[in-house]
């Protein structure tokens, strides 16, 4: 089959529709019958999959939800920890990083969850102290020298342990509000972003955040991320911190065997 203009127009408009993460073909009729066409036309298929793979992107899912795209590292459209709002300081960069991983690791901490559907709720005060705790038991670990396989997580957790959760400016336009000097304001931050990105929406009750089906798929294909794999085993309990006793006393006696 010799695609038409007509299918040409059609290929691109979906992929415009795809790269919108907030648009719905259950909102959007143009976008289901797009979508039908690219489900059970395979000259159609083929051809969309050809162009978006010549952009550095491919379809993770074709459900209900839409094209769901999954990025390489040097397409034009590739996510950069530098677009997420506020992440313009290399603070910003390190917690945004770290949050958006640990958002995956809280909501899919074994290979298991990421194939459950069900509905994950993230209630923002919760996730904030679960992160607290995350990097406290890093911090036990830490004396041990445990490698952290991740460029940046090492340093990611030390500023988020040291900052107060909660911190609200006192004076100008900040008074009042949450201070980008405290973890919450950060967890905030990101959880917002994933709305806009169509990864996560807000529930009725106060502080609860719903994680999309959009958001499962993304980290379903990151799932063998170093930062993600390391949180998600810390989560499930698998990196114990060595007691200092013991390694003082291993090294005592090889010392002795010398």
């Amino acid at each position: 089959m010799t695609l038409t203009q007509t299918d040409h127009t059609d290929l691109g408009t979906l992929i415009g529709y795809a790269l919108q993460p907030t648009q719905r073909p259950g909102r959007s009729p143009e976008y289901r019958r797009l979508l039908g066409r690219y489900r059970s036309e395979p000259d159609f298929r083929t051809a969309t999959d050809s162009v978006l793979h010549g952009l550095g992107t491919r379809v993770l899912s074709d459900g209900d939800f839409g094209l769901v795209l999954g990025v390489e590292p040097e397409s034009p459209f590739a996510f950069r920890v530098t677009d997420m709002p506020n992440a313009g300081t290399r603070t910003g960069r390190l917690l945004a990083g770290l949050l958006l991983v640990g958002v995956a690791a809280y909501a899919y901490p074994s290979p298991a969850e990421l194939d459950d559907d069900r509905v994950r709720r993230v209630p923002d005060a919760e996730f904030e102290q679960w992160m607290r705790s995350l990097c406290e038991r890093l911090q036990a670990t830490d004396p041990a020298g445990e490698t952290i396989p991740e460029e940046g997580l090492d340093e990611a957790w030390r500023v988020y342990h040291e900052m107060p959760s909660t911190l609200v400016g006192d004076r100008g336009r900040g008074s009042g509000r949450l201070s980008p000097k405290c973890t919450l304001y950060w967890v905030r931050n990101i959880l917002g972003w994933l709305v806009e990105q169509g990864m996560a929406r807000t529930d009725s009750t106060d502080g609860t955040w719903i994680l999309t089906e959009r958001f499962r798929i993304q980290v379903k294909d990151m799932a063998s991320e170093p930062a993600y794999t390391y949180l998600a085993a810390l989560a499930r309990g698998e990196h114990t911190p060595q007691p200092l006793t013991d390694v003082s006393r291993s090294d005592e006696h090889t010392t002795g065997e010398q």
